[in-house]
């Protein structure tokens, strides 16, 4: 039973194409339990793209990135074969700035990206990222807001969840007049008014169920097709809702999976190919074809020397 758990952590893309972080897992692995002392401190770690991190391994993207490299290797690829030089790129539910970014380096000088985090704590470790991000000349500018995207301009208040501290990406909006002790009164855009007449390459968005909210906020830019190509968390509960209401605005949607060689583009319907700690995301697009080809070969981008380069 050892030796099965031991290669179902280790038989995985992310250490195949970077042996040396199945080399860290293992170390890791070997250290006493209380050899931290509690709490794992605040550690800067090398993501596969040549970008510094800053992360608690003791929270739930910090683990994934110390573990494994990086977090959500599916959505990672995908925003990287799809990001051009010189794109507008938009992330929305930017948390710590993992997949800003990452957009940043593949939008380059010539590009931009705009990103949003509404709860304060996590937008204070967003700037010491991005302040990171900046000094690479790789990079594209990136401008950040402390606001939650919705489908009003206003307040709402976020509730960061029962256990903040280990998962610092669940907090979710709840509406102004919800009670909780521990919610944060927080501004709300939409994302019409943060682009303007501006036309946005790529738009992420991860805001635990909000994702219908932000769309409607989002009507003129999606009916004017002024967003190329959107990339959403999406469970099932609410896949087909979402799926639906971007059709009606000319969109092709694909559900994101991944197999051990690469990526996995499957129908609207279709149940995500992904192993259980990656959260289920989808693809619209008013470019199918144009995806479709990039998404298509065998392999992963972001997990190649050349992506450091």
């Amino acid at each position: 039973m050892k030796i099965r758990e031991a290669a179902e952590r280790l038989l995985k893309p992310h250490y195949l194409f970077r042996p040396l972080q199945a080399l860290r897992r293992l170390v890791r692995a070997r250290r006493p339990r209380g050899e931290t002392g509690g709490s794992p401190p605040l550690v800067e770690l090398m993501l596969p793209w040549g970008l510094p991190f800053r992360v608690s391994p003791g929270e739930d993207i910090g683990r994934a990135v110390d573990q494994l490299g990086l977090y959500d290797l599916t959505v990672s690829e995908t925003l990287w074969r799809l990001t051009d030089p010189g794109d507008l790129a938009v992330d929305v539910g930017a948390n710590l700035g993992h997949m800003t970014g990452l957009l940043a380096l593949r939008a380059g000088p010539s590009g931009q990206v705009l990103a949003f985090e509404p709860h304060p704590a996590v937008f204070v470790d967003l700037e010491a990222n991005m302040t990171l991000v900046r000094k690479d000349p790789r990079a594209a500018p990136v401008e950040l807001t402390r606001t939650a995207l919705s489908d009003a301009a206003g307040s709402a208040s976020l509730d960061p969840g029962d256990d903040f501290a280990a998962h610092r990406g669940r907090s979710r909006l709840v509406g102004e007049t919800a009670f909780s002790s521990a919610r944060i009164p927080v501004p709300t855009t939409t994302l019409d008014l943060a682009l303007g007449e501006r036309r946005a390459a790529v738009v992420k968005i991860d805001v635990e169920g909000s994702e219908a909210k932000v769309l409607c906020g989002a009507h003129e830019a999606l009916r004017d097709g002024r967003i190329l190509h959107l990339v959403y968390e999406a469970f099932e509960g609410d896949r087909r809702e979402l799926a639906a209401l971007l059709q009606t605005y000319g969109y092709t949607v694909f559900v994101l999976g991944r197999t051990f060689f690469g990526l996995h583009l499957g129908a609207t319907g279709a149940t995500p190919r992904l192993p259980a700690w990656e959260p289920p995301s989808c693809l619209a697009t008013r470019a199918p074809d144009q995806a479709r080809a990039r998404l298509r070969p065998l392999g992963w981008q972001v997990l190649s020397r050349g992506a450091a380069r």
